[in-house]
């Protein structure tokens, strides 16, 4: 932005340009040109000091724009190294979690232990089993195949919408579990069990039972 003539502001115009000029990436006109001498000659050294000017770096940066500057950096700066802290407690987080897992023996204060004990094969006994009830399947000896026409047990291995039960809810074998399941899907893709509800039989019992 070329220097301009002087002309008479206000202080309310000074103060603006007090403040605007730490902004602006233009050279500033020497004093010189605005005090001092006739208005010829402040012409006359118009050029000269824009050439002066012209030699000067063409960006400067005000010091309110480079603390911007710097200020925004530093911020950058704190949020990446907040974000690499975050994520290496995350893996740190993982790995101790998957070492855990692979040990499922809780030491306490005062055990006493050898390197054997943290071996594989010692720590596959202090794995815990899944307590399972005695499978009805097994302890009535008979082949859920075959019983696709007992309502009331497979209302037992069915939700009340229709959906095949867990096996943590049945407490059966994954044999029989998978038996049970193949023969709810039999009787429910020939439309002989409802697949959306329970039997009409079985809701008809509890209806009538009430009156």
């Amino acid at each position: 932005m070329p220097p301009r003539l002087p002309t008479t502001m206000t202080t309310a115009t000074e103060a603006v340009r007090a403040f605007v000029r730490p902004f602006s990436c233009t050279a500033s006109a020497p004093r010189e040109l605005f005090t001092g001498g006739t208005h010829t000659s402040r012409l006359a050294n118009l050029n000269s000091s824009r050439r002066g000017a012209d030699r000067s770096p063409r960006f400067q940066p005000g010091d309110a724009a480079t603390r911007m500057m710097e200020r925004y950096r530093a911020r950058d700066a704190s949020f990446v190294r907040e974000k690499a802290a975050q994520m290496e407690f995350l893996r740190n987080q993982k790995i101790s979690g998957d070492f855990l897992r692979q040990m499922p023996r809780r030491w306490e204060a005062g055990d006493v232990y050898s390197p054997h004990d943290l071996s594989p094969v010692e720590m596959q006994k202090w794995r815990k089993r899944s307590v399972r009830n005695v499978d009805v399947v097994d302890a009535l000896g008979i082949s859920p195949l075959d019983m696709y026409k007992n309502f009331s047990l497979i209302e037992h291995f069915t939700s009340p919408s229709g959906m095949i039960n867990h096996s943590n809810l049945t407490r059966l074998r994954p044999v029989n579990q998978r038996k049970v399941a193949k023969m709810v899907r039999r009787v429910q893709g020939m439309g002989i069990y409802p697949s959306v509800h329970a039997h009409p039989e079985m809701l008809r019992e509890p209806f009538f039972s009430r009156y």
